[in-house]
């Protein structure tokens, strides 16, 4: 089955069709947790967030506008879901994915599993030191493939903003990561 093209998907989904829906639910179901999760890492809270945006979704979908794009489209509607959750419950802190790794021997794989976690903790690190508007503008950026423009229309800021956010952000992390003994640390933590 081939996917038709995102406006086409859309006017069927606003036309009422239930494949349409599950068509964009099943596409963009992954997408819209890992953003939800950068937001709220409450694993719960964001499916919930989930099913309640297609719910509402559903329910709208005749009186709903045309879109260019269904991920820009759901990542706002999204965010919006996210906040309204928040304010409702305790806040929660942002969170972080874990990676898979490459299967060799079962020693390589110990060492990389090693490396890899110690590299997370420290990038975690160093991204837990960003501003919570730099931690969802990289995330939109690098993760989500938004441009500046559709970023700058999600947070509500000025393009400018996002750029300057971007490059803050950057710099910030190059800095902490580059600082002496970052690799250093990493293999003598595979020598203890």
């Amino acid at each position: 089955m081939t996917v038709p093209a995102e406006d086409e998907l859309w006017q069927r989904f606003r036309s009422g069709d239930e494949q349409a829906f599950t068509a964009i639910y099943n596409t963009y179901f992954a997408t819209l947790y890992r953003y939800g999760y950068h937001i709220a890492s409450d694993d719960e809270l964001v499916k919930d967030t989930i099913q309640t945006l297609f719910v509402e979704l559903w329910r709208a979908h005749r009186t709903l506008s045309p879109t260019d794009s269904i991920k820009f489209y759901l990542l706002k509607a999204m965010r919006r879901q996210v906040y309204r959750a928040i304010r409702q419950q305790t806040p929660a802190l942002m969170g972080t994915d874990s990676g898979d790794t490459l299967a060799f021997s079962p020693e390589f794989d110990f060492i990389t599993l090693e490396v890899q976690q110690q590299q997370q903790a420290q990038l975690q690190q160093a991204i837990d030191q960003l501003s919570h508007r730099q931690k969802e503008a990289i995330t939109l950026l690098y993760i989500d493939g938004l441009s500046y423009p559709e970023i700058a229309d999600m947070m509500a800021v000025q393009v400018r903003t996002v750029y300057n956010l971007v490059y803050e952000a950057l710099e910030r992390l190059r800095k902490l990561l580059s600082q002496p003994g970052f690799w250093l640390l990493t293999l003598m933590g595979l020598m203890v």
